[in-house]
């Protein structure tokens, strides 16, 4: 009798602690459900698109003489252990994302038309200040100190000429130059593609990018930068921020 009451105390405990083990799993698993669908809800917010969209047929070739035509406005970001890419657009001005700037820790610094990661043929300069462009677009203008000599970064290259997205359409040439990630470092791509879509305030385009390229200028055929890059849907097109005229208005009052 002793013995069956000790055997039926024994099944009970076990079958108690296998139900509480059971529950602990349970409330994690689902803890853990959350935090993923928490995840991939900041990762799918504006300007958090795919970073790294490889296209069938990509065609990227390295740029080697960046200091020659609209190349030298392009530098390579580094911002803690976050690199990417900006353009040049004023005489202290730099356009790149938002989330290139909310990434990383310390202070933005840029190299106009980096070669490598050890040439840097116009220097590089530190963040003095940011200024995001109102609402959804993944956009900033980037003021920059002046390095040691005293020159502003617009005086050592030439800004980029600034044209509107309009001036594109469906099938357009375009192209997109930046430092993409699966590169060596800090060393200038560029990437061709057509216009798949211009809605006025998104430029979807055919051009392969890569992580590093967020930040990238998107050039006509004129090469007049007509975009900004931030992201795409792998394995079906890139998106760029489009310069409207409200874009270009925010330039205009913010570019010092």
């Amino acid at each position: 009798m002793l013995k069956n009451i000790l055997v039926s105390i024994i099944i009970g405990t076990l079958l108690f602690l296998s139900s509480a083990i059971n529950a602990e799993v349970q409330a994690q698993n689902q803890n853990d459900t959350m935090k993923s669908s928490q995840q991939a809800n900041e990762s799918n917010q504006v300007g958090t698109a795919t970073p790294r969209v490889m296209l069938p047929g990509e065609n990227r070739h390295q740029i080697e003489n960046t200091q020659s035509s609209h190349y030298q406005s392009i530098g390579y970001i580094e911002k803690g252990e976050t690199i990417a890419t900006g353009v040049v657009v004023g005489k202290n001005t730099v356009l790149t994302n938002k989330h290139v700037v909310n990434n990383g820790d310390g202070k933005l610094s840029f190299a106009p038309a980096a070669e490598n990661e050890k040439s840097f043929p116009y220097g590089t300069f530190t963040e003095k200040e940011v200024v995001a462009y109102p609402g959804d677009a993944d956009l900033v203008l980037v003021h920059f100190n002046k390095n040691n000599e005293g020159q502003s970064v617009g005086d050592v290259v030439t800004p980029a000429t600034i044209g509107e997205t309009s001036t594109v359409s469906s099938n357009d040439p375009i192209t997109v130059t930046g430092y993409p990630g699966d590169k060596p470092l800090a060393t200038m791509w560029e990437s061709s593609g057509k216009v798949i879509s211009n809605n006025d305030s998104i430029l979807t385009y055919s051009a392969s990018t890569f992580g590093g390229n967020s930040g990238s200028p998107v050039f006509n055929a004129n090469n007049e930068l007509i975009g900004l890059h931030y992201g795409g849907i792998e394995g079906e097109s890139n998106n760029a921020v489009a310069i409207t005229g409200e874009v270009l208005q925010f330039i205009n009052e913010h570019n010092v």
